[in-house]
């Protein structure tokens, strides 16, 4: 009997001990934390249940990089990441589980990594960007992009460079710079200079100096959101860089306005720019607008379409980010230029405000 006794208690202890390392396993614990401080010159995958530290200053990549849903990157102050034209990144990260580039200095992401308590507080330019620098098959979804931007140099937080072509889909920019770099518009997401190809789809865009410049060749539909709790950017706008539009596109945003800001945006001959209904195009000092004939401007009588000045703040808001400092006076923009072989002169549609009602003749 006192051996059966024994057993009994030696079987409940077992469980007991079983049972407690098991709810230890299962308890949880901080994400991994690895610091990078060497080029990626392989192909090379970060996991999504770890936080990376970039302790470089310029780290580049030679080979893909592929990023799991759920890793945190964060970046030292004032570092880069860098793709030459062998890297790529592939960062697909879900609604629950998404990417996060962000400030070393960011403790909602992760948690206290550089171990200062509240000491610091993560701001717009703590880290500098990511250039995608010619690159052809980047693809980042679910990422967030914070803090980035740092504006000695490079105010954007995302450089597709170089031609570069990338997809981003509900992607998110916040809190990052962006800005005027010797009068140049530079978007948080720059892709001025990118491959037309390049999409940019469902993302958001909010506290950012200036949210995105695009390739005036590029086409926008009009799933991204330049808002969040009713945070805007500082200049609420879609800024255009280039000056020829040689393949069809679509401009079909209509929360914030496009706005061109060379000194004149020639369409090619027998090429198309379409608009969507309520979509506003804002013109900086002395624009110009170039067609072959109206028929290159699809749409461009469409209700709620207009053509007016960088500072008109009545029509999508106050797209300069100077509030009421400048108001907009006829002759800000030159006009719209109609080069054709039946008729040549400046457009004179009632949906065109603030340009030069006596511009010179070309």
């Amino acid at each position: 009997m006192k051996i059966y006794r024994l057993t009994i208690v030696a079987i409940i202890i077992l469980i007991g001990i079983t049972s407690f390392h098991s709810c230890t396993i299962e308890e949880p614990t901080n994400a991994e934390t690895v610091t990078i401080s060497s080029d990626i010159n392989s192909t090379t995958t970060w996991a999504g249940n770890k936080v990376y530290i970039i302790d470089k200053d310029n780290l580049y990549l030679n080979a893909e990089l592929t990023i799991e849903a759920g890793a945190i990157i964060k970046i030292m102050t004032g570092g880069n990441i860098i793709l030459n034209r062998n890297g790529n990144i592939i960062a697909n990260g879900t609604s629950a589980k998404p990417i996060v580039f962000t400030s070393i200095k960011d403790d909602n992401n992760g948690s206290d990594e550089n171990g200062d308590g509240d000491k610091t507080v993560p701001a717009a330019g703590d880290w500098g960007y990511i250039n995608l620098n010619g690159s052809q098959n980047s693809t980042f979804k679910h990422c967030k992009f914070l803090y980035g931007g740092r504006d000695n140099s490079n105010p954007a937080t995302v450089d597709v460079s170089s031609e570069a072509k990338a997809s981003f889909s509900d992607c998110t920019f916040a809190h990052n710079s962006g800005g005027l770099l010797n009068n140049i518009y530079v978007g948080a997401l720059n892709a001025s200079n990118a491959s037309a190809q390049t999409q940019i789809t469902n993302c958001k865009f909010y506290g950012n100096n200036v949210p995105v410049t695009i390739n005036a060749e590029m086409s926008m539909d009009n799933s991204n959101s330049f808002s969040n709790a009713q945070l805007g950017n500082k200049c609420n706008g879609i800024f255009v860089s280039g000056s020829y539009i040689g393949t069809d596109i679509s401009w079909l945003e209509d929360e914030v306005a496009f706005v061109v800001t060379a000194a004149n945006l020639d369409i090619g001959v027998n090429r198309t720019l379409t608009f969507g209904n309520n979509v506003v195009v804002k013109f900086v000092e002395h624009s110009t607008l170039t067609v072959s004939n109206e028929g290159c401007l699809i749409n461009h009588d469409g209700n709620g379409v207009f053509f007016t000045s960088l500072k008109d703040d009545e029509r999508k808001g106050d797209t300069n980010g100077d509030g009421n400092e400048t108001l907009p006076e006829v002759a800000d923009w030159t006009g719209i230029y109609i080069n054709g072989w039946k008729s040549v002169g400046y457009a004179t549609w009632p949906n065109i405000f603030y340009n030069d009602p006596h511009p010179l003749v070309k």
